[in-house]
């Protein structure tokens, strides 16, 4: 029997997630927003949002098999020891930012097994969640588009 497939039942099903991937875009744009982040940064941020949802969709079995790589010797232990290490020194020294990575990160794997769970094959997966995720970008400019717009009001 063919799953039902309906938009109004997948909407219904997984809005939380996508809803909470848009938010949490949102709110690290509105991070860069406070912190005053260049042109640059925002372009990192926008390519960062779609290879972490390349990461977990189309690059997946990629990924995987580097990680599982790691397994095998003693140089991927040490390489594997010293990237915890230098994450555990970015968690302590960058702790907000450390946060919002991990916040996204989460966030990311929440929407991909929802992906998952409604039967989405990895090319509409990976252009869903960069779409969700480009949004929430969007979306943090409307507060500063709108402050702009209040401020040239005689």
């Amino acid at each position: 029997m063919k799953p039902n497939r309906s938009p109004r039942l997948i909407l219904q099903s997984h809005w939380l997630s996508w809803t909470l991937l848009i938010m949490a875009y949102a709110t690290y744009g509105g991070f860069l927003h406070s912190r005053g982040a260049t042109a640059l940064t925002w372009a990192f941020s926008g390519l960062l949002a779609v290879w972490g949802a390349w990461a977990i969709t189309l690059g997946w079995p990629y990924l995987r098999q580097l990680l599982m790589l790691g397994f095998q010797s003693d140089l991927g232990y040490f390489v594997m020891a010293l990237a915890i290490a230098s994450l555990s020194v970015a968690a302590v020294s960058q702790f907000q930012r450390f946060a919002y990575f991990v916040m996204l990160i989460a966030v990311s794997l929440l929407a991909r097994v929802d992906n998952l769970i409604a039967g989405y094959r990895d090319t509409v997966a990976f252009v869903w969640l960069s779409a969700l995720a480009l949004l929430g970008l969007a979306l943090s400019w409307l507060p500063v588009l709108m402050a702009a717009v209040e401020g040239s009001r005689p």
